[in-house]
């Protein structure tokens, strides 16, 4: 339990520790009875984090953050949204420190993800039109905790993992061409990996980072 100049009590939880934020009036049994009426909210958040426990990269309300990766400083803090990155520091501000927070500062990178999945899928978009596809997917970025990529070919969109954002730029491109391949081959038989392989063969190097 930490004290500081805040008017609320705030919640966050990491590995098997429940870190308590609250004002200096708050008396300690008043913090213990907080947490107990978030206790299913506790839950949910530890059996994320255990979700995650075996992937490094993946934020999880620590000091660090990872882009591409290369490690940020994390200086986090409560208040009104904000998101600056100077030099190797990222300077977080946002509203408490829920799974909310997460998802914004995932959302913020997004748009920088998405510049480069497009930078790759112009440099792919070859492949597609070689086997007669002539359409451009659309693609889009969000959460996605049990997968890199999803193609949808009948809507011709293609959703790749914001996670990706953590991890060296050559996983981004390996996800982009595994995505665009599917809209030739469904399936993850041996000729959609002699495809990837013919424009990639190096592609089991990315598949290794992303395990």
């Amino acid at each position: 339990i930490e004290k500081k100049r805040i008017r609320n009590i705030y919640l966050r939880v990491e590995d098997n520790t429940i870190y308590a934020t609250c004002p200096y009036y708050v008396q300690e049994y008043e913090v213990y009875n907080f947490i107990n009426t978030k206790r299913n909210w506790i839950y949910k958040v530890y059996e994320y984090n255990q979700n995650k426990s075996n992937n490094r990269l993946i934020y999880r309300g620590g000091e660090s953050f990872y882009i591409y990766g290369e490690e940020y400083n994390l200086v986090r803090s409560i208040g009104r949204k904000s998101i600056k990155v100077i030099d190797k520091t990222i300077y977080f501000t946002y509203k408490d420190d829920s799974d909310e927070a997460i998802k914004a500062l995932y959302k913020y990178f997004d748009n920088k993800l998405l510049m480069d999945a497009k930078a790759y899928f112009d440099k792919y978009r070859y492949i597609l039109l070689d086997y007669g596809y002539n359409e451009e997917p659309i693609i889009g970025a969000r959460l996605m905790s049990s997968k890199w990529g999803v193609c949808y070919s009948r809507q011709n969109k293609i959703n790749i993992s914001s996670y990706l954002i953590n991890y060296p730029l050559k996983c981004l491109e390996y996800i982009i061409i595994h995505e665009l391949v599917h809209f030739i081959v469904p399936n993850h038989s041996k000729r959609f990996y002699e495809i990837i392989n013919n424009n990639m063969p190096d592609y089991k190097e990315a598949e290794k980072l992303l395990k």
